[in-house]
């Protein structure tokens, strides 16, 4: 169990996290900035608060009321930094063995040589840093830091400067080092990919304080204000006022649009927020007939640009009841499908075509939360 709740300022940054996970894989998100790394350095005690408390599992770490500081030495934190902080003159072995001084030379050799061989580096035990690949010096970083056994792992941002294919590769050694080692893992990303791929649990952070922990679903599906769904890249957020109510279900009128959502509980004309996420978002095929969760929802308009991302087509969608000339910076929603979908359904620009938004992914945000957005 990991726990935070400390607050700093420096000059004009101030700094307030509270939060706690279990033993999991942390992903740490926001903005550049946003106080994501300021959390490593102060969980590794790099950094001291100036109140609040961090604790792993029974061990205090830090607690200003009862004046401990553990030293970055005394916490056995493992840290793999964005540049690796390999030391250039030592071999990956020495690299590996720099934390094992204590230990007789037998015992060192040994945790050195699983090392080596958990992260594929068995060949590589006398090479120096400047003779690895990119990805070879990350998990000689990796290496070095799990081979003390530390009470958790902490990651700033580790594969932002390797290619697509190394980091797909790192990212698996991850998950594998989680299921492995039964220790906090806190992971500091911006990609938000990589996030979704690899987190058990998120914590958003903007302006040096959190504005969200939960699970990935919890953060990507249901974010609790209008940041955190910018952040996390459901870009279709509305403004819009409750037109009716009906058990479990409500009707939301924007100045553009109306929308069958869930309610929650609201009142009739009450002011509310929404979003739904470019992919939750259906092109109405003319031959198929639709179910309840979208018939409500079907909008006619025209797709204004269309843009290949690797995979799957973004598109950008206005609505026919616009007064607004068609183009590609004005538009009502960011949608984004297959592109196999895309190719078969024969879409292109300016093509006429009907939308669905899905009942189930309209996402109210709350009140209290947007209102500090």
């Amino acid at each position: 169990m990991l726990q935070v709740d400390a607050k700093l300022r420096l000059d004009d940054f101030k700094y307030e996290a509270d939060f706690s996970t279990g033993n999991e894989l942390v992903v740490v998100f926001g903005p550049s900035g946003a106080g994501k790394s300021m959390t490593l350095n102060i969980l590794a005690g790099l950094v001291r608060p100036d109140s609040g408390v961090v604790k792993a599992g029974d061990r205090v770490f830090f607690d200003s009321t009862n004046r401990i500081d553990l030293s970055p030495q005394q916490r056995l934190v493992g840290y793999v930094f964005q540049d690796y902080a390999l030391f250039p003159h030592l071999t990956v072995a020495k690299n590996v063995a720099f934390g094992l001084a204590h230990l007789d030379r037998a015992e060192r050799e040994k945790r050195v040589a699983e090392m080596l061989s958990l992260m594929r580096l068995e060949r590589l035990g006398d090479s120096y840093p400047d003779r690895l690949s990119g990805g070879q010096r990350q998990r000689a970083a990796l290496a070095r830091a799990l081979v003390t056994e530390p009470s958790m792992l902490l990651l700033d941002e580790p594969f932002s400067a390797l290619d697509s294919a190394v980091r797909e590769k790192l990212r698996g050694d991850l998950i594998n080092i989680k299921q492995r080692y039964d220790i906090p893992i806190v992971f500091v990303t911006h990609d938000l990919e990589e996030a979704y791929m690899l987190a058990d649990r998120m914590v958003v952070f903007d302006r040096g304080r959190v504005l969200q922990v939960g699970t990935r679903d919890d953060v990507f599906f249901r974010p609790n204000g209008r940041t955190v769904a910018r952040f996390v890249g459901a870009k279709n957020i509305f403004s819009g006022r409750v037109a009716s109510t009906n058990g479990s279900q409500c009707k939301i009128a924007t100045d553009r649009f109306e929308v069958t959502a869930p309610s929650g509980a609201l009142a009739l004309g009450e002011k509310v927020e929404f979003c739904i996420r470019p992919e939750e978002i259906m092109i109405v095929r003319p031959d198929r007939e639709l179910n309840a969760q979208v018939e409500a929802n079907v909008l006619a308009g025209q797709i204004v640009s269309a843009s290949r991302r690797g995979a799957t087509y973004q598109l950008e969608f206005l609505l026919n009841n616009s007064e607004a000339k068609a183009a590609a910076d004005n538009f009502d929603f960011t949608i984004r499908i297959p592109a196999h979908a895309y190719q078969r359904l024969g879409l292109s620009l300016g093509c006429a075509t009907k939308v669905a938004l899905k009942k189930p992914a309209i996402h109210l945000l709350s009140k209290e939360s947007t209102a500090h957005d």
